[in-house]
């Protein structure tokens, strides 16, 4: 098949619908299929990368909006057996499903949401509220709309008034062998361990607040960056933390899934998680997951055991602090199987849904 995938960002770009969009496109490129990525940035561009074909369109306005993208797709949409458009909290969607309607030979489309009801700002919350109708009418045009979980599921039939007809949950991928075969460090500490792109939503504040409050022997090990971490760098001072906090930006994968099975617990106190794909690698490492009672996170919680969800909100930091140790201190009592979070296993699953289509 020869399949596009068009997506804000894409590598060396780091968050989690970048890394969906690179692993699945290099899955199937691997399987002997034709991938290409159609993204946006500072230039026309063009290059290939583990077998994917990327071609970049410069911005034309903010919420990645590019003409040059559209009008591709519009001349050159047809060339391609799927077509395939993600992350519902830019604009991107709403350009494929424009490009298609105004395009002279129509074209397979298929709308990958990452929606968790909210935007990251109150300008964004508002652009996406103020646009429902919008959106909606051209999100029902799309052959096909997928989701990573019951609570998206449902947001996109409340939000954007959605037929069930069209909507398939598939779940994020997660390099489990490779997480299982790492080596963890060699560290006697207990370490909380925070993978993120460091956003107010993403509650980090919250596990620096609690750490005041937990013993000596625990420290917190932040993986990541973004425009927060000056504000969280400020807050481990202010609370004479610096010993107890480490920042790094974000690292090698191995390294990273050292780190995860070096660490006492994960934690994931988001917001905002239209999946929660740290949830799924703390498991996969054999580690308890503390998360937020909120949105998809919520909905592991329920089906994993070794998942706790607190209300990380309403909590003071020295509740959330018992709650983080109490988890920390009761080891997973069995790993969970996690067979459907393999990138061969959502992958496959992908080709069945573009096969059908």
């Amino acid at each position: 098949m020869r399949i596009a995938y068009v997506t804000p960002n894409y590598f060396p770009f780091v968050g989690g619908v970048e890394k969906l969009v690179q692993k699945i496109s290099e899955e199937l490129a691997a399987k002997g299929h034709e991938v290409e990525i159609i993204t946006t940035g500072r230039d026309d561009a063009t290059k290939t990368l583990n077998g994917v074909s990327i071609r970049s369109f410069p911005r034309s306005f903010p919420f990645y909006i590019s003409y040059s993208l559209t009008d591709y797709l519009i001349r050159h949409g047809h060339h391609y057996d799927i077509v395939q458009a993600h992350n519902f909290h830019t604009l991107i969607p709403l350009q494929s499903a424009y490009a298609r309607k105004k395009a002279a030979k129509k074209f397979p489309l298929v709308l990958m949401s990452h929606y968790h009801g909210k935007g990251s700002s109150r300008y964004s919350s508002l652009l996406l509220k103020s646009g429902r109708r919008l959106f909606s009418a051209n999100y029902r045009s799309a052959d096909v709309i997928l989701c990573h979980t019951e609570f998206e599921s449902d947001l996109l039939k409340s939000h954007f008034a959605l037929p069930k007809s069209k909507i398939r949950i598939i779940p994020g991928g997660v390099d489990i062998a490779g997480i299982e075969k790492t080596k963890p460090y060699d560290d006697a500490g207990k370490n909380l361990c925070v993978v993120s792109r460091l956003e107010k939503y993403k509650n980090i504040h919250l596990a620096i607040k609690a750490m005041y409050f937990l013993p000596e022997e625990y420290h917190l090990v932040i993986i990541g960056d973004g425009p927060y971490k000056p504000q969280l760098q400020r807050i481990t001072g202010q609370l004479g933390l610096v010993r107890k906090v480490t920042f790094k930006n974000f690292v090698p994968l191995m390294e990273l899934y050292s780190w995860l099975k070096t660490c006492a617990l994960v934690l994931n106190l988001s917001d905002l998680e239209s999946f929660g794909l740290t949830v799924i690698e703390g498991l996969a490492a054999g580690k308890p997951v503390v998360v937020n009672n909120r949105t998809a996170l919520a909905e592991l919680a329920k089906r994993f055991d070794g998942v706790t969800a607190v209300d990380a909100a309403q909590l003071n930091p020295r509740e959330l602090a018992r709650a983080i140790q109490r988890r920390a201190e009761t080891p997973l009592a069995e790993k969970p199987c996690l067979g459907q979070y393999t990138w061969k296993a959502v992958a496959e699953q992908l080709l069945g849904y573009y096969q059908s289509i």
